[in-house]
């Protein structure tokens, strides 16, 4: 009887769009189910590395058939996956599923812009994960990705200075019953819906279990959901430490739905989205920028000023310039870091097109940042020491996605998964550990992440490759 292999062997490994993109798993003989599953179990750690290094992985060309399929092999990878869901797009619990969720209940041709999931929240998902249950076979309707990691860099040091310093300001508003008719995706969701209960009392036990901003209960009944609170724009990422991008104000920004659909018509060129984006744009023009209505998670700076225009427009110059495509093929998987890595969809009007989401336990990025600022961040991988550890990274084969890598490719980057930065990260670690440990002593709680020995920034894949 034949031993069935599971090593990282027994899989095509190729770059998405380059070698500072998602990497790609295909299959290289066995595409089912039960091979996936089991692989992704055995091979979790190193997947992870990926993602810490790369952002995203996308598998790619397995029997994925449904969403029970799709929750399955999440599932090996992530085995704490979570069902509590705080967002702002109406979402629903697919059939057979406990974990697997509608990606969004609006409409298609409604751009979604980049943001990293929940990241308003104290503790947002560590891990995101995307599966494709049917394509759009027009134009649009990609889940893009983003690097907040660059966009952070990108952004000029007086608006980087301006944020630190003033922060973020979140209102956050939900009726009993959410809006049918609105371009404001969060106004779709009412506050029962979000909780899971019409009870008052139940959902302020459970906004303080969460450590959430405290509840108000406004308007004319006093049935309107609202909480409000500053944050820090910016995060440092709770294993590599570096400096992410990590707020929504881009989301709920009033000119943000109509600029986004600009920005999908320069790239596909559309004719439909012209016409949406000069309807939007009188629409949101009209009721947030001369009646001053307020969008259901309304963003400004702490102080309450709001954020201009140009200001916005910077940040976004930022986030489209550094965004990556890829059309889904059904089945397909997409594993994001949610700590470095953003997504967003792009319209279409394919409304056929079925995505869905699962995600995985929440940390708290506060506890995070005391944790990075510490230094007692500890390794629970092991680093990539001998070619055992590696897969055999040869070109992929025809069936394999479009971008794939050459031999040259394949075998830098084998080096790159070879190279050990295990003795830099701890010699950091202990650095930042003497530094701070006079001002920031804590108990390290069993939530905390850990500092992967082996950790790539996309640049130094760049500068390898």
């Amino acid at each position: 009887m034949k031993t069935l292999s599971f090593g990282l062997d027994q899989v095509n490994v190729s770059f998405l769009q380059g070698p500072s993109s998602p990497l790609v798993i295909t299959p290289r003989w066995n595409d089912s189910l039960e091979f996936i599953t089991k692989w992704l179990e055995l091979n979790r750690s190193w997947v992870e590395d990926q993602m810490l290094a790369y952002g995203a992985v996308f598998v790619r060309g397995f029997q994925i058939d449904n969403a029970p399929d799709f929750e399955r092999a999440v599932n090996a990878l992530q085995p704490d996956l979570c069902d509590a869901y705080r967002g702002t797009s109406p979402r629903s619990l697919k059939e057979g599923c406990k974990y697997a969720f509608s990606a969004a209940d609006v409409p298609v041709n409604y751009p979604i812009a980049q943001h990293l999931e929940m990241s308003f929240l104290r503790s947002p998902p560590r891990q995101l994960y995307f599966g494709c249950m049917k394509a759009s076979s027009k134009p649009g309707g990609e889940t893009a990705l983003c690097d907040f990691r660059k966009v952070y860099r990108d952004l000029s040091p007086e608006l980087r200075e301006k944020l630190a310093t003033k922060k973020i300001k979140y209102t956050r508003k939900h009726a009993k019953v959410g809006e049918r008719f609105t371009y404001d995706v969060g106004a779709m969701l009412g506050w029962p819906q979000l909780f899971g209960t019409s009870d008052k009392k139940e959902v302020e036990r459970i906004t303080k279990e969460e450590n959430a901003p405290p509840v108000q209960w406004v308007g004319e009944n006093q049935d309107c959901f609202l909480q409000e609170w500053i944050d820090e724009p910016f995060q440092q990422h709770p294993v590599t430490g570096e400096h992410v991008w990590f707020n929504h104000s881009q989301v709920f920004h009033w000119t943000t739905f109509p600029m986004e659909l600009w920005h999908s018509f320069t790239r596909i060129k559309d004719i439909h989205l012209i016409f949406h984006f000069i309807l939007v744009s009188l629409f949101t023009f009209i009721k947030y920028g001369f009646l001053g209505y307020k969008m259901a998670l309304n963003t400004t700076f702490g102080d309450g000023t709001p954020i201009s225009f140009q200001e916005m427009n910077e940040i976004r110059r930022a986030i489209h310039k550094n965004m990556t495509y890829s059309r889904w093929q059904k089945g397909d998987i997409l594993c994001i870091d949610n700590f470095s890595t953003s997504h967003g969809r792009q319209p279409t009007y394919d409304r056929s097109r079925q995505v869905i989401v699962a995600w995985s336990q929440p940390l708290d990025k506060n506890q995070a940042q005391l944790d990075q600022g510490t230094g007692l961040l500890t390794s629970n991988k092991t680093t990539a020491n001998s070619e055992a550890d590696v897969p055999d990274l040869m070109e992929s084969p025809d069936n394999s996605p479009l971008s794939t890598l050459t031999k040259e490719e394949a075998q830098e980057l084998k080096q790159l998964f070879l190279t050990n930065r295990f003795e830099d990260q701890m010699a950091m670690a202990f650095s930042k550990r003497e530094q701070s440990k006079k001002t920031s002593v804590h108990k390290r709680l069993s939530s905390c992440p850990t500092l992967a020995a082996s950790v790539f920034s996309t640049d130094e894949v760049t500068a390898s490759a």
